[in-house]
């Protein structure tokens, strides 16, 4: 048979889809744990009285197929579309360990999204959104047979939406509580609601680390003498006969694939002075294709997540001179172009924006082989990148061109 949803093939007894998770049993219903948006589009009324309703139609059709992919790219769902407002779910049919932070992070997205819609179509339209997180009671409604959520949880969802000022993203004391380490938060306090008791609310800011990454707790390393005898043997191969080495940790997530990677690259450091770079990949809401790289960057240069691009610039390009001097080399290296390069990598306006995707890659990937074909030269050289599976196309073909390049020098590459 096939997907109601997405169309495809599901086997035969399959309670979900196995492409998109949408429950395949008409009528099932279960307790989700699930984070609700209410969004609500502000002088949508005001708008009509202007315009021709084939127009207000276009319009409001163009901001809910953006607010719409936002939701998606966070992994949420569209539950229902009423005239200017829109209901989402986050943590059913699918459901995520961060599903709580995704619906937040997807607000907050959406806010922008409209900010350069109002722009890019002259109106000014704004919007208020309300999350809520609590269990809930999911299945196929019997009128209609469409899949939603039902429960006080989506009540209060849609309050904190009434209560929310235009631009706002208002959450409840349980989504505050999910995302507090994640997510910045200025406290309303107890907001009144037509028809129930007050609220405690929370007005999201602004996101203070990249999605996808968990706050851990410092443990001692017990049970994988194995794995980490294997590791140090590995690297041991690559820093004492020149053979560059990679490595992939493979395992369910908690199972330590961090605590372990800290490990060995902690004994690398003090036993061979090895240069550690630390980067990981993130599962969604990021546009830089070279994340997990510009994160190595960042740390080779110690460089912090909003300096600004003259700074950064000027730190990148004095580091490059001094990290060059003194090199024999039938090449000399081209520090602007090399900074520029990393420049692009990290994310800034430079004057590859916007070019040949493929030069483009190759300019990031010859910066980055030179500057560790060199940092190689004056010592061993560790770059541990987490959750690999996350990353671009970009990202992998790097690697690869760095362990082809490489492949003589003393360089460890361990990913998760």
């Amino acid at each position: 048979m096939t997907c109601s949803s997405c169309g495809s093939e599901v086997p035969g007894g399959a309670r979900f889809c196995p492409n998109c998770g949408t429950s395949q049993a008409s009528g099932d219903e279960e307790r989700r744990v699930i984070s609700a948006l209410f969004a609500d589009l502000v002088g949508f009324t005001t708008l009509s009285e202007h315009l021709d309703p084939e127009e207000v139609k276009h319009l409001i059709d163009r901001c809910f197929d953006r607010l719409a992919a936002d939701i998606t790219d966070f992994g949420g769902v569209v539950d229902k579309v009423l005239g200017d407002g829109i209901v989402a779910l986050f943590g059913a049919p699918v459901a995520h360990e961060d599903d709580a932070e995704r619906a937040v992070r997807a607000g907050l997205q959406m806010q922008q999204s409209l900010i350069a819609l109002n722009r890019d179509l002259e109106v000014d339209i704004k919007m208020r959104i309300g999350i809520n997180t609590g269990e809930v009671l999911v299945g196929s409604s019997s009128a209609g047979g469409d899949y939603t959520a039902m429960g006080d949880v989506m009540n209060a969802a849609s309050r904190l939406e009434t209560a929310a000022a235009p631009g706002q993203v208002l959450v409840g004391a349980a989504t505050h509580a999910a995302t507090s380490d994640a997510i910045s938060y200025n406290h309303i306090g107890k907001v009144e609601v037509r028809g129930r008791d007050e609220i405690d609310a929370w007005a999201a800011l602004n996101a203070v680390r990249p999605p996808g990454l968990r706050t851990r707790r410092s443990s001692l390393f017990i049970g994988r003498d194995h794995e980490l005898d294997l590791l140090v043997s590995q690297s041991r191969l690559a820093f004492e006969t020149n053979r560059a080495q990679a490595a992939l940790i493979v395992g369910e997530a908690g199972v330590g694939k961090t605590r372990l990677v800290e490990e060995v690259t902690g004994l690398l450091a003090s036993k061979w002075e090895a240069r550690v770079l630390v980067g990981r990949t993130v599962p969604y809401g990021e546009a830089n294709v070279w994340w997990p790289i510009a994160e190595l960057v960042r740390r080779a240069f110690n460089l912090s997540s909003d300096l600004p691009q003259l700074e950064a610039e000027a730190t990148i390009h004095t580091s490059l001179e001094a990290h060059f001097a003194g090199e024999v080399d039938r090449d000399p290296p081209e520090i602007p172009r090399y900074t520029t390069a990393l420049l692009h990598a990290l994310g800034y306006e430079t004057e590859l924006r916007g070019g040949d995707r493929l030069r483009n890659r190759g300019e990031v990937t010859l910066a980055m082989t030179r500057l560790l074909q060199r940092e190689l030269q004056l010592r061993p050289v560790v770059l541990a990148i987490a959750d690999i599976h996350w990353a671009t196309e970009a990202v992998h073909g790097l690697l690869n061109r760095l362990f082809d390049e490489l492949n003589r020098h003393p360089l460890m590459i361990v990913m998760t």
